[in-house]
């Protein structure tokens, strides 16, 4: 085993003992101080890593949990905010794509349909 992989078991190992005493406060305090120095690329890769490990009932609990928590009015108006914040091009190449879609689904159910 090398010098960098010894340090790095003592390490997880130390992790591992401390977060053992801490309880949930601690554990949770704990994981948004290690959250606040990850780039948001990182979170965002470590919260698609930790979707794959629940069940397909369980992120679904989660997302009718935050649909029922939002105002569809606010929501609506977040969007709109969102939508007169882009460019141009940008809104040009989101409407080329969800036209693209369309089709797609269009094609999709014609070659589902019976007949």
């Amino acid at each position: 085993m090398t010098d960098a992989d010894e340090a790095w078991r003592r390490r997880s190992e130390a992790a591992r003992k401390a977060a053992t005493t801490k309880g949930p406060e601690g554990r949770r305090a704990a994981a948004l101080k290690g959250a606040a120095k990850l780039t948001p690329e990182q979170r965002s890769e470590r919260s698609r890593k930790a979707a794959t490990r629940r069940s397909p009932e369980e992120r679904s609990e989660t997302s009718r949990k935050g649909a029922a928590k939002r105002d569809p009015e606010a929501h609506r108006e977040a969007v709109r905010e969102a939508l007169a914040a882009k460019s141009p091009e940008a809104r040009k190449e989101s409407a080329r794509k969800a036209a693209e879609t369309r089709r797609r689904n269009r094609e999709a159910a014609k070659g589902e349909a019976p007949g």
